[in-house]
């Protein structure tokens, strides 16, 4: 029997299984085959890429949209205008991928930075006498068809009413980031630099890439410099900066919003693979009758560096991924910085099957994760049990008449129930723990049960 949690992330996995075609497709347009290749193979094994994937959220499918949108933009314009149909088409392949892009998630920037590059950035040079190539009405008239198509709810009035609450965080039951031992807002209104600190998303990057594959995107940072002219590593260096800077600056930082990042994280380690590799065989010197030998050598060792290696750290990893941290990370930073999207809510159903299991009849649960706990309290058959949520303003959990328990979540500490979590570890009886790779995922406090 396939679990109610499998069946819930399968979708999401086959489509980030799925986004290694147009990430090679993209990395091959701009760098050739071999570099795509690489680069789709980073993605596979990727700890980054496989850790956001299981998530059940809607960045999957906006990035596996997004790609294949970069992908027939290019194509389209690096065909020749004298083949207006091939032309077409790809602008028609590129328009129905940004409609499907922005029917999984409403980020019209990238949108923009697409339309910006191009701008700029010629894919091809115009020969004499060839038709201009500028972009059709086509193309935008297919990404508002396609978008309305897969997501006509947002034409409801009720959905303008639900973005204009949310974008006016009017929809916040709680905020707080806890990095760290600090708190902090994380809200868009707080951007630039009073929400977590700008240096979250380097931070991320720097321990919890493997350190083959970081090593070789440093590498492919200075190749895609030296050729920055080129529409390739101008793509790349674009991306990379455009995405980096004003996310860095927003207030409001999730890690699972990297995964629009990692396709370009990817790409420019794959980059930095290939020239590191070729800079290894010139270094070599390798006489005429070595070199099929050698060559063969020195590719077979850099693919088990680049890409066997990051890959033999994610199975081990396994199934708790986003607990890795390389060996540029202090000691016990598994679960230290980033504690809610490293964790997600792990070890919730254990703490949740420990109450069911030890609760009296009637008694509180507060925790953090109405919806969650709902789930599993039906699932357990422990209906009778009174879910409260500690964040709560209307509910005072030293307060609460006993028998009481209170499941505790590192990851789940906010402004608004800092100070009670506090309180109930200071007065509560610890019952149990969930512990994670060593990390505490979950504790379980109780007052008068017995």
């Amino acid at each position: 029997r396939v679990s109610d949690e499998a069946a819930l992330r399968f979708p999401n996995v086959v489509f980030g299984s799925l986004t290694v075609f147009p990430i090679f497709l993209l990395a091959a347009a701009f760098f050739g085959r071999r570099t795509g290749l690489i680069a789709a193979a980073l993605w596979a094994f990727g700890i980054g890429a496989v850790t956001y994937n299981r998530v059940a959220k809607e960045d999957t499918l906006m990035v596996f949209f997004m790609l294949y949108a970069f992908y027939f933009y290019i194509r389209a314009k690096a065909t020749s205008g004298f083949d207006q149909k091939t032309k077409r088409r790809n602008y028609i392949l590129s328009g129905a991928s940004w409609g499907l892009m922005f029917a999984s998630k409403y980020f019209p920037h990238y949108f923009g930075l697409n339309m910006l590059y191009h701008h700029f950035f010629k894919q091809r040079e115009r020969r004499v006498g060839e038709p201009r190539g500028n972009t059709p009405k086509l193309f935008y008239a297919v990404v508002l068809v396609v978008f309305v198509a897969a997501n006509p709810a947002f034409l409801l009035p009720q959905t303008w009413t639900y973005l204009n609450a949310y974008s006016g965080e009017q929809l916040l039951t709680h905020h707080g980031y806890l990095m760290g031992e600090t708190l902090y807002d994380n809200v868009m209104s707080k951007s630039p630099f009073g929400g977590t600190p700008v240096y979250f998303y380097a931070l991320y990057l720097l321990i919890k890439t493997p350190l083959p594959v970081l090593f070789a995107f440093v590498a492919g940072l200075f190749v895609l410099a030296r050729k920055w002219r080129e529409p390739g590593a101008a793509f790349m260096l674009f991306m990379l900066f455009f995405w980096l800077v004003p996310y860095s600056l927003t207030g409001a930082k999730w890690l699972r919003y990297t995964l629009s990042l990692m396709p370009f994280v990817y790409i420019t380690a794959a980059v930095g693979m290939v020239a590191l590799t070729r800079g290894l065989l010139k270094l070599l010197k390798i006489s005429r009758e070595q070199r099929p030998t050698l060559t063969s050598a020195v590719a077979a060792v850099s693919l088990a560096f680049f890409i066997a290696v990051p890959a033999w750290a994610a199975f081990l990893a396994a199934p708790h991924y986003a607990l890795y941290v390389n060996a540029l990370a202090p000691r016990d930073a598994a679960g230290y910085y980033f504690p809610h999207d490293e964790l997600y809510d792990d070890g919730l159903r254990e703490a949740i099957a420990y109450v069911a299991e030890h609760a009296p009849p009637g008694a509180t649960l507060a925790h953090e994760t109405p919806g969650v706990v709902r789930y599993y309290l039906e699932r357990f058959g422990r209906t009778d049990l009174r879910p409260r949520t500690i964040s709560d303003p209307q509910f005072d959990v030293a307060r609460e008449v006993a028998p009481v328990y209170v499941i505790l979540q590192r990851g789940r500490t906010y402004f608004e129930n800092r100070e009670e979590m506090e309180a109930v570890r200071a007065s509560f009886t610890p019952e149990h723990e969930v512990v994670i790779n060593g990390v505490s995922a979950a504790e379980v406090y109780s007052r008068d049960v017995r």
